[in-house]
């Protein structure tokens, strides 16, 4: 649970970082838009993954719901 607990820190940062947000913007624009909800239940696929493929993966989910950041 520690892994992923770091692991789902570190994709929110650097979704802060690419998306130019502090990073509790990161995480208010994550929570509401489902990309927290998303990084919880694909941790098993996401964190094999590099965080340039996360970013765009959390990207693509809150657009879907609702986002507005591209």
């Amino acid at each position: 649970m520690e892994k992923q607990i770091s692991w789902t820190t570190a994709a929110i940062n650097e979704f802060a970082k690419a998306k130019s947000l502090t990073k509790k913007q990161a995480f208010n624009y994550l929570s509401l838009f489902k990309g927290f909800d998303f990084l919880q239940k694909h941790y098993e696929a996401e964190h094999l993954l590099s965080f340039e493929d996360t970013v765009d993966d959390l990207t693509d989910i809150c657009l879907k719901n609702g986002g507005l950041i591209k």
